[in-house]
């Protein structure tokens, strides 16, 4: 029962933080992905612009305690394995009740082979209109947001040649 508590405590936190953006959700399916930069775990620049044009990208705002984003981890795993010449996956933590060692040691226990970054401040979190985690958002090879949702799309293959055409 306290778990639970927990869990709609840190859900209603984020929420709560997040209410003022998301009448000014700019990653809308359909509309160019807002661009951002961010410094990755691994130390290095990530910046969306980077993959315009060469890769499509898949974004997945997260946090260590959410239990849901948790359970999506193998699927992501095997995207990445499946995928990773054609799609960057970025898992993104939206830093909301976490801390950069959280995510290092998070990252470490569930051995993610995927880029990792930490949204200090969630700025970027705010700047995709995110109020709940998992948020994924897959981004095509022009910029454009095709696909919005908590779980991971179980059609992606698919519609890898969509996200792939340049216009």
């Amino acid at each position: 029962m306290y778990k639970r508590f927990l869990h709609l405590s840190r859900t209603a936190t984020i929420l709560m933080a997040l209410l003022p953006v998301v009448a000014q959700a700019t990653a809308t399916v359909g509309e160019i992905a807002p661009p951002f930069t961010l410094e990755s775990m691994d130390g290095k620049q990530l910046s969306l612009t980077d993959y315009r044009g060469k890769k499509a990208v898949y974004l997945v705002f997260w946090a260590t305690w959410c239990s849901n984003c948790e359970a999506e981890i193998p699927k992501l795993k095997a995207t990445h394995l499946d995928h990773a010449n054609h799609i960057e996956l970025i898992a993104i933590n939206t830093s909301i009740n976490d801390s950069m060692r959280r995510v290092e040691h998070y990252t470490h226990k569930h051995e993610l082979p995927y880029r990792v970054a930490f949204d200090q401040g969630s700025t970027v979190t705010q700047l995709y209109g995110v109020v709940g985690t998992p948020t994924q958002v897959i981004i095509d090879i022009n910029g454009t947001v095709r696909y919005r949702g908590a779980d991971s799309p179980t059609d992606l293959a698919q519609h890898l040649p969509a996200l792939l055409s340049t216009n």
